[in-house]
């Protein structure tokens, strides 16, 4: 109902569907609300695609974050956004981008100024802005307002790229390609990779530790079979259910030749997690974190020294990764396993995200 009457305002120019959080920990709310308006000259109005939903908006929604991101309610959550541009600013030529443009939205809006901005990592600036995840409104809705157009990854060419096969590489797709490229130097023939948890963003890290890892053997590790069987698909070399396995590191040993993983890519972040990373880790190992369930772990001091361990994190990525991402897919090279709900059925893709009933990525679709 709601994108039905939205759909004839918008005629007019003025109200649009939308799921917002209004309160925490309750159902998103489906209403009509006014369509965003460009007040400066930088500004572009997005006419959303798709949007991917991540664990992060469940935090958000949750209010798991609010101390560590406060926000003002109501919101639109959603920070991985594609779709066509629909209106431009006065500064936006059209050399630029024009009406009707197919782009991705890149999600780590920096000020522009400051020494991570500055070296291309506005998703690591001291005064960042998130779609959907701090002030600004997120993709959860028929349209979406981006502040600069500097924020935008135009996607022309001769390809058959969907919205909704765009929208999950701004993030799911994006942040284990960051992570996997710290260690890239690492993940040559005859070493083992170790990627936990193969939902939204392990189902494309075990591609890229494929892609880039020069014969390296891929290893899959979930507590359900049927993700474990996405990520044979997608190409890792073995898998492990550490829920139905007794002895996890004996069963470690048997697949790595008694050594350990040389690098570990933890896509959950719990201590759990973690610790089955440390504990299975080769001398001169690397783990790299990108999930972000926990809150804290402990560290063996004495196996991280005597060990060389090295322990990296990693947020998100910056744009011209996500630029060298969509030419990846434009090339056919990035798999991708999507569950599609249309916008009204956002709290049924919640809830099943929630219960770990998503293989693959969600995707919401206005």
């Amino acid at each position: 109902m709601c994108s039905q009457l939205a759909q004839i305002k918008n005629s007019s120019g003025s109200n649009m569907c939308a799921a917002r959080i209004h309160d925490y920990g309750s159902p998103l709310i489906i209403e009509e609300i006014e369509r965003p308006v460009i007040s400066t000259s930088e500004e572009v109005v997005i006419k959303v695609g798709a949007a991917g939903l991540c664990h992060s908006d469940l935090h958000l929604i949750a209010g798991d974050w609010k101390k560590n991101l406060p926000i003002d309610l109501p919101k639109i959550p959603g920070h991985e956004i594609a779709g066509w541009v629909e209106e431009t600013g006065s500064a936006v030529s059209e050399s630029i981008l024009k009406k009707g443009d197919f782009v991705a939205v890149f999600g780590g809006w920096g000020c522009g100024s400051c020494i991570y901005c500055k070296r291309g990592d506005e998703q690591m600036c001291k005064r960042p802005i998130w779609p959907g995840l701090s002030v600004h409104n997120g993709g959860f809705s028929e349209y979406v307002l981006v502040p600069s157009y500097r924020f935008l990854v135009k996607i022309d060419g001769d390809n058959n790229l969907r919205p909704e096969e765009i929208a999950p590489l701004t993030d799911a797709g994006l942040t284990p390609y960051r992570a996997i490229k710290k260690i890239r130097h690492l993940i040559v023939p005859g070493k083992y990779v170790g990627i936990i948890g193969i939902g939204g963003l392990g189902s494309y890290a075990v591609q890229y530790a494929k892609m880039l890892g020069f014969g390296a053997n891929i290893v899959a590790i979930d507590r359900r079979d049927d993700k474990l069987e996405l990520g044979a698909k997608l190409g890792a070399d073995f898998t492990i259910n550490f829920e139905k396995t007794s002895d996890l590191r004996s069963a470690v040993k048997k697949i790595t030749n008694s050594n350990g993983f040389d690098v570990v890519l933890d896509t959950v972040g719990l201590a759990s997690t973690f610790n089955l990373a440390i504990e299975n880790l080769n001398r001169n190992g690397a783990i790299v974190m990108v999930g972000l369930f926990g809150q804290k772990t402990e560290l063996p001091i004495f196996d991280t020294v005597i060990k060389e361990f090295q322990i990296y994190g990693s947020l998100w990525g910056n744009y011209n990764e996500l630029r060298e991402v969509i030419e990846l897919a434009k090339k056919g090279m990035i798999r991708h396993h999507l569950s599609k709900f249309r916008l009204s059925n956002v709290n049924d893709a919640i809830k099943l995200l929630k219960n770990g009933d998503i293989v693959g990525r969600a995707v919401v679709i206005p």
